[in-house]
């Protein structure tokens, strides 16, 4: 999946594939975005439906479905999470950090354009943050996935107050507490979490408090940077 996201940027003088959030994400010109679907934990044809990952048609709104041909590198082996009806596996496991490319239009994406950190446009974005430590693409919590735009909220990074720090979306951990990250440089690693408290949290809509958890720190601190 790197391999596509790199081959996008190098044929579109080093855009970055488009990432927007919401369910109608990657169906249209006004939200375009490197994968359409919208998962979810009950029953959706959205859930096994592998032409929205790679279906020529959500091409001209920024699919990575031309580079990325098999649907399987979508889905990681480890997640068994199915539609709660048909028990089919779901499709996609992979979700892309959302402070690169996010949608415009977007509801909820839109708001990261009026924060005051990175937003990577092109590969010549990444500035305070290198492309060696910035994720890109990572594994996310069967729960928490839904669209492919895997929201950091950074409204609450400060060094000053970790304290204060708060989780929205959450990695999947399927790897000895470890997650599978791949970053902007191309090269791939497996993370792996220290703290005790990042394995109990279960994923809410609004967002929950995770104070003086390093795990979300880092994951913040490989999102962005203040700009």
């Amino acid at each position: 999946m790197q391999l596509a996201w790199n081959l996008y940027a190098s044929d579109v003088s080093e855009k970055l594939p488009p990432n927007s959030s919401g369910w109608q994400a990657g169906q249209s010109s006004d939200e375009p975005s490197w994968v359409a679907g919208y998962l979810a934990t009950s029953s959706t044809p959205d859930n096994t439906n592998a032409t929205l990952l790679i279906g020529q048609v959500y091409q001209k709104w920024g699919s990575l479905g031309g580079y990325a041909k098999n649907p399987a590198i979508y889905h990681c082996p480890s997640d068994a999470s199915q539609d709660s009806k048909s028990r089919i596996l779901r499709v996609r496991s992979i979700s892309m950090n959302g402070w690169i490319n996010p949608g415009v239009n977007s509801v909820v994406s839109k708001r990261f354009w009026g924060l005051h950190f990175e937003k990577y446009r092109k590969i010549t974005d990444y500035v305070r943050l290198s492309t060696s430590d910035g994720f890109v693409f990572l594994d996310e919590r069967p729960e928490s996935i839904n669209d492919g735009w895997f929201m950091v909220a950074m409204e609450t990074y400060n060094l000053n107050n970790l304290a204060g720090l708060k989780i929205r979306d959450l990695p999947a951990i399927y790897h000895n507490r470890a997650t599978t990250l791949t970053f902007a440089d191309g090269h791939a690693e497996s993370h792996r979490w220290l703290d005790g408290r990042t394995f109990k949290l279960k994923f809410s809509k609004q967002g929950q408090s995770a104070p003086n958890n390093h795990d979300v720190l880092w994951l913040m601190e490989h999102a962005t940077k203040p700009e």
